[in-house]
């Protein structure tokens, strides 16, 4: 098999601790399996370091760029920048700043994309609290019920998409419904997408966002909204 040419990114905020574990895995991984890669970190106005951390990541690594939002822009708006500025080469592989996925899955997934428009993780085991694992299973639920899009794990922070498909979908929810805005245009598009498991280790450093009403909300009244015009 040809090695393939990707453009990678995350989206991080206050990941000052996991973001440098996180991009010395990528980069060993896309040395190894690629061709050529770039590397894109949206750092979403983070607090504490984060943002100085990936500027001295760039400055040791031609491959590695930054895109700083001046403020906030949730998690959707933060995968926006990344789909915007991660877009060198035909393939598209992204996951959180938070290293809880293992990006190795990429030589899983990249097989597929002879058949395939897009591979996304699923998490058989989620290293989540007990609230986190109902919330997700509710929302999962949720999300078929009213847009008919069958998926194990459909915020799954872990996949691979050709970027001729993410040029079609003009992504806009800014919020965490942002993956399933994705999934629910990738099917009406009439794409094929291949879900596969992934690992997802515990979170090492940090908080996690997720379960706050600061993202909670957002991602109801996006989904409210998007499903308003349906």
């Amino acid at each position: 098999m040809n090695k393939p040419s990707v453009s990678f990114f995350c989206p991080v905020y206050n990941e000052e601790d996991n973001l440098p574990k996180l991009i010395s895995k990528v980069v060993r991984l896309l040395e190894q399996f690629c061709s050529s890669y770039e590397i894109v970190i949206v750092d979403d106005a983070s607090r504490d370091n984060t943002g100085k951390i990936a500027d001295d990541l760039a400055k040791k690594n031609s491959h590695i760029s930054v895109v700083h939002h001046k403020k906030n822009k949730g998690y959707g708006g933060a995968l926006i920048s990344g789909f915007l500025h991660a877009k060198k080469y035909p393939y598209i592989f992204y996951t959180d700043g938070d290293s809880q996925y293992d990006v190795g899955m990429l030589k899983k997934m990249f097989p597929y994309m002879d058949e395939y428009d897009a591979v996304v993780g699923y998490r058989k085991i989620r290293e989540l609290t007990w609230q986190r694992k109902f919330q997700s299973i509710f929302y999962n639920k949720l999300i078929s019920l009213l847009f008919a899009v069958k998926s194990r794990d459909i915020n799954c922070a872990i996949r691979l998409i050709k970027k001729k498909a993410v040029n079609n979908l003009h992504l806009t929810a800014t919020s965490a419904f942002l993956p399933a805005e994705m999934l629910i245009k990738l099917h009406k598009q009439g794409a094929k997408v291949k879900e596969i498991e992934v690992i997802h280790y515990p979170r090492m450093y940090g908080k996690a966002m997720g379960g706050k009403l600061s993202v909670i909300l957002p991602t109801f009244f996006d989904m409210c909204k998007y499903y308003m015009k349906k």
